[in-house]
């Protein structure tokens, strides 16, 4: 089967969207699919680790994390629609609104079948309602949408449900137990992972933290990610006094050194479709604390058994206090968190890369022409 992906960026820092994306692709290779990956990028280095056995069809257009112009767009229209041709695909996979939309435009009349990969909840397309209108037109040219948890689906408009199947985004159980920290202090961690944009919500974590931090004088706070957002949460860090207490080092391809060397993950992301953090987190052994309120991770984790569950609603400052609760519950008992943790693996072993790879295999043979 000839499958090829396509995505905004690969050469983007971070991003979980494009972890599975090269997870899928990898692991879909191995198995002796042929795999092609077309992106807007100009040619450069993946962020994450991509089989050399993959093409990829660089359309340079649009530099990492920068919004694309109808311009740029158009004038890429041709070089999009040669490389699909020059590839032959049985089915094209865009993942994503920001690639899927362009592609469904770009492919017009041509006889390829499409299977569109969603990455987040509609809590997205509430302040984007435009943008949704047009992935609703696009939409009738796919086979089906996957989206990656049942409660992601949900938030969806019932009659747009149609033609949507839940279909996980899939760990790597083994390179996450066992894995060794990397070099720290002995101070214990405090770890959220994440790009620093706005739906994450680190803001409201860095504010709980500075309400805990004079209690529990021993923790740090790291926060594992790159984005927009880093000189505002570093300014917000600063007006705590807690440069020495909250770190943000940036991206890291090694996150599960980050899991093997703390005490728990924090989530405080308003919405998740998955959750792919929580996933990991919980396959390392780790705890995970996050809002009730958050679908995609309020399906995986199970309050009192492999993490805590606060609930924060839409204001700033219950949101805070409620998760410095959190914070204070998990920090103040090492016996929970050891507890908590040990049912992490076996919560999260149906995501198991195998397993999604099958699902994958089946979905895609059953959407060829």
């Amino acid at each position: 089967m000839r499958v090829l992906f396509a995505i905004k960026s690969l050469n983007v820092v971070g991003g979980g969207a494009e972890n599975v994306l090269v997870e899928l692709a990898n692991g879909l290779q191995s198995r002796g699919n042929e795999v092609g990956i077309l992106t807007f990028d100009y040619p450069g280095q993946a962020f994450y680790a991509l089989s050399g056995d993959i093409q990829r069809f660089d359309m340079a257009f649009n530099q990492p994390g920068q919004p694309t112009s109808p311009g740029q767009f158009f004038k890429a229209i041709p070089r999009i629609r040669n490389a699909v041709r020059d590839f032959q695909p049985d089915v094209l996979v865009p993942f994503m609104h920001s690639t899927f939309v362009p592609m469904a435009l770009a492919t017009l009349g041509m006889r390829v079948r499409s299977v569109f990969s969603e990455h987040v909840d509609y809590g997205h397309y509430i302040k984007n309602n435009a943008q949704y209108r047009l992935l609703k037109m696009a939409k009738r040219s796919v086979s089906c949408t996957t989206i990656p948890s049942r409660g992601a689906l949900m938030t969806y408009p019932e009659q747009d449900r149609k033609g949507m199947r839940v279909v996980a985004n899939p760990i790597q159980k083994a390179q996450l137990v066992g894995s060794v920290p990397h070099a720290h202090d002995d101070r214990p961690v405090v770890l959220s992972v994440g790009r620093l944009m706005t739906e994450k919500d680190h803001a409201v974590l860095i504010d709980a933290f500075s309400l805990v931090a004079a209690e529990f004088p021993d923790w740090t706070l790291r926060i594992v990610g790159e984005g927009q957002l880093r000189d505002a949460l570093e300014a917000q860090v600063a007006s705590y006094g807690l440069e020495n207490r909250i770190e943000l080092p940036g991206a890291t391809r090694d996150v599960a050194a980050e899991y093997a060397n703390a005490r728990f993950v924090v989530l405080p992301s308003r919405y998740e479709s998955f959750g792919m953090v929580a996933a990991e987190a919980l396959a390392a052994s780790k705890p995970v604390l996050s809002f009730a309120e958050c679908a995609g991770l309020s399906e995986m984790v199970e309050d009192g058994r492999n993490g805590l569950l606060v609930k924060g609603g839409s204001s700033h400052e219950v949101r805070k206090n409620a998760l410095a609760d959190g914070l204070r519950k998990l920090m103040e008992n090492p016996e929970l968190c050891a507890r908590l943790g040990t049912a992490g693996p076996d919560s999260v072993s149906q995501y198991d890369i195998e397993s999604i790879l099958d699902e994958w295999e089946a979905l895609l043979v059953a959407s060829e022409p």
